[in-house]
């Protein structure tokens, strides 16, 4: 079953909006890659409901009632890892964006051949290249199933022979070895530090001393594992920047 890649463009100009959703649907039918787009014509309204089901925002930064720079801190208080790019006619206003982790920035008007570059490179910081196979996670709890993607999960920790996931939608609790889930998502950009904690990488805002930073957490690092933890959480961020 292929995963859908959901998308949400925030723009109010609705000729902008139509030649971004153009772009996105022609890359879709290019590569064979499923897209669910989600259209919103003010940034208001898209935070109101927002969930972390995105595995990519396209923002206007010049709306009227909330601006795109305001929206993204916003945004990043409620997701800290999903990709934010902005969409702008005025380059000088975008480079404000990495101050919100926003991974790029494209000029209006949308030209295809400039986004078939940008956009590939987009998918390849998800894992949802046209190369490589995306990797969900599969949970079965007390009530049924829950289906997320590697970003949505922050880290998970052994508890009395259960391992909790702490996610974007909450805790689940889950009877299984840190070591089979180690065995997913290790190649997903996860790594271990201390015994009983598997950290994403991706949501890492600090390593100080003995200790880890994610998202508000602040989790413990084992000296047997500190080294090859800095090492992967090194090596793991400057392969973003490629």
């Amino acid at each position: 079953m292929k995963i859908v890649l959901k998308i949400a463009i925030v723009e109010d100009e609705n000729a902008s909006a139509e030649l971004l959703e153009q772009n996105i649907r022609q890359y879709s039918a290019e590569f064979q890659i499923p897209v669910e787009i989600h259209l919103f014509t003010n940034a208001i309204a898209f935070l109101d409901q927002y969930s972390a089901q995105y595995g990519m925002i396209f923002m206007d930064i010049m709306m009227p009632m909330l601006n795109g720079m305001d929206a993204a801190h916003a945004l990043r208080e409620k997701d800290s890892a999903v990709l934010l790019i902005f969409v702008t006619s005025m380059q000088q206003y975008a480079i404000q964006g990495y101050e919100v982790g926003a991974t790029d920035f494209i000029v209006k008007p949308v030209k295809y051949p400039q986004f078939k570059l940008k956009f590939t490179r987009f998918l390849s910081k998800i894992q949802f290249s046209p190369s490589r196979k995306s990797t969900d996670v599969l949970l079965k709890t007390e009530s049924g199933y829950v289906r997320l993607l590697p970003r949505q999960i922050s880290y998970v920790e052994v508890r009395a022979h259960h391992c909790i996931y702490h996610t974007d939608l909450g805790e689940f609790r889950i009877y299984q070895t840190m070591k089979s889930v180690a065995q997913q998502l290790e190649p997903c950009g996860f790594a271990k530090c201390n015994n009983y904690l598997l950290v994403n990488l991706m949501r890492i805002t600090k390593i100080s001393g003995m200790e880890v930073v994610v998202g508000k957490e602040t989790l413990p690092i084992s000296h047997p594992r500190k080294n090859e933890f800095i090492a992967r959480f090194v090596e793991f961020t400057e392969s973003k920047k490629k």
